[in-house]
C-alpha cells in the first residue's frame, strides 16, 4: 500500500488515482438523471435505468390485505378446522404459527405481546399463507399437517420454533 510523504504532506500517485475515482464516481452520479449507477462484476461502473415502478410495486392495498386476510385466510381455517372446546387449543397453535409467518417471525412473548399484526403484514406472505391453507384444504390435511407445513416454514424463514 502507497503511504503518505509525512514530511511534505503530498499523496503518493496510487492514492491521488483513488481518490480521482471517487471523484469520477460521485461526478457521474450528479450527471445521471432517472438512472444508477451500478457495479459491474468486473469493477467497470456503467448506468442502468431505475426501475420507476417499483414504488408502485410495493405499494401495500389494505382492501386486498383485509380480503387476503378475512375473506380468504381466515374464513377457510374457520370452517375447515374442527370446532369445540378441545380443538381450540389446536386451532390457537395454528394461529400462532399462521401469525408469525406473517408478521415475518414476531412471536408471542411471555406477557402475551406479539408486537405486530399479521393482518397488516406484507400482501406477498398473506398470498402465500393462502395458497399454503388452500393446498392443506384441496388434500384434505390434518390439522398436524397444516400446523407443521406453517412451522417447517417459520423454522425455514429463520422465525424460529414455537415456544413451550
Amino acid at each position: 500500500m502507497a503511504k503518505k510523504n509525512v514530511n511534505t504532506g503530498k499523496k503518493s500517485k496510487a492514492e491521488l488515482a483513488k481518490e480521482e475515482e471517487k471523484l469520477r464516481i460521485l461526478a457521474k452520479t450528479d450527471e445521471v438523471k432517472g438512472e444508477q449507477l451500478v457495479f459491474t462484476i468486473d469493477g467497470e461502473t456503467k448506468t442502468q435505468p431505475e426501475i420507476k415502478d417499483f414504488s408502485i410495486l410495493n405499494t401495500e392495498n389494505p382492501e386486498q390485505k383485509f380480503d387476503l386476510y378475512y375473506k380468504g385466510i381466515q374464513r377457510l381455517l374457520i370452517s375447515n378446522l374442527p370446532k369445540g372446546k378441545f380443538h381450540k387449543i389446536a386451532r390457537n397453535y395454528i394461529y400462532e404459527e399462521k401469525n408469525t409467518f406473517l408478521t415475518r417471525g414476531k412471536r408471542i412473548d411471555k406477557k402475551g405481546i406479539r408486537g405486530a399484526d399479521g393482518r397488516m403484514g406484507y400482501i406477498s406472505d398473506a398470498e402465500e399463507m393462502l395458497q399454503i391453507v388452500m393446498d392443506w384444504i384441496m388434500q384434505n390435511g390434518s390439522m398436524v399437517e397444516l400446523y407443521n407445513i406453517i412451522r417447517d416454514l417459520n423454522v425455514s424463514k429463520g422465525y424460529g420454533t414455537p415456544q413451550p
